[in-house]
């Protein structure tokens, strides 16, 4: 009995331990997505600052602000998304078929 509660309580320590490091990971993938949010506005003003003063083309330059606020956009979206949790769908009584006729 003593040797079982001992087995039991050494893998709820490991389990723990294993989310403690699931989640440090998880904290540090949300990190880098959010350092990339913040990046993709810099980069485009930059390139976009290029094209306007380095070959003195407006459209160029539009073009390339265009294409970062799209980029940035799903990129933000995908950030939103992924902070997201899924719903629980362990039960078969947690799913709703709507309404029954």
């Amino acid at each position: 009995m003593g040797k079982a509660k001992r087995e039991a309580k050494k893998a709820r320590k490991e389990n723990k331990e294993i989310e403690a490091q699931e989640r440090a990971e998880a904290e540090r993938a949300r990190r880098v997505r959010q350092r990339i949010i913040i990046a993709i506005p810099l980069v485009t003003l930059a390139i976009a600052a290029g094209l306007w003063f380095g070959l003195d083309s407006a459209s160029l330059a539009g073009a390339a602000l265009l294409g970062g606020a799209v980029i940035w956009l799903m990129a933000g979206l995908g950030f939103l998304g992924a902070g997201v949790s899924p719903r629980d769908r362990t039960r078969a009584g947690s799913i709703d078929y709507g309404k029954r006729r």
